[in-house]
């Protein structure tokens, strides 16, 4: 089950690619899911990075894993698409393809995978590019930053 709010008003989601495409990331991983995924604005992924990871930045995407047991797997997936607006302008990329790149790394996430060290974050980009290579989205280039 993918339950999808979309609260921002920079880009039109696609609610049934989305769900597609956590369907073909869960589909090699867990028998079953209950994820709620909200589409947001800067202010407000701001406000929550703060609230509850004690940030006071703007960042792309926040996982929030809920109850996850061997076989179902539960959270919260939340993703700024004014981020994702402005990165793929800057890139000069697509933006669908940019906000499915953060639907599978928060996915990843409640998956279990981390990306706060070099070595992590280099398994974490491999697998995020296996999957968007998988789903036909061009693998986007890892800047040092995040390596």
């Amino acid at each position: 089950m993918v339950e999808i709010a979309n609260l921002q008003k920079h880009y039109e989601i696609n609610k049934s690619k989305i769900r597609k495409v956590v369907k073909v990331v869960l589909n090699k991983e867990v028998k079953s899911a209950k994820l709620s995924i909200a589409f947001v604005d800067n202010e407000e992924i701001k406000r929550l990075n703060e609230r509850f990871l004690g940030s006071n930045e703007v960042t792309d995407v926040i996982a929030f894993p809920l109850n996850n047991k061997e076989d179902i797997l539960s959270g919260e997936i939340v993703i700024s698409v004014e981020t994702a607006v402005e990165v793929a302008n800057r890139k000069k990329s697509n933006v669908e393809g940019e906000i499915i790149l953060y639907l599978v790394h928060g996915i990843l996430h409640l998956l279990g995978h981390n990306d706060k060290n070099k070595k992590n974050a280099k398994i974490m980009h491999e697998k995020e590019s296996e999957i968007l290579a998988f789903l036909g989205y061009n693998v986007p280039e890892v800047e040092d930053e995040f390596l």
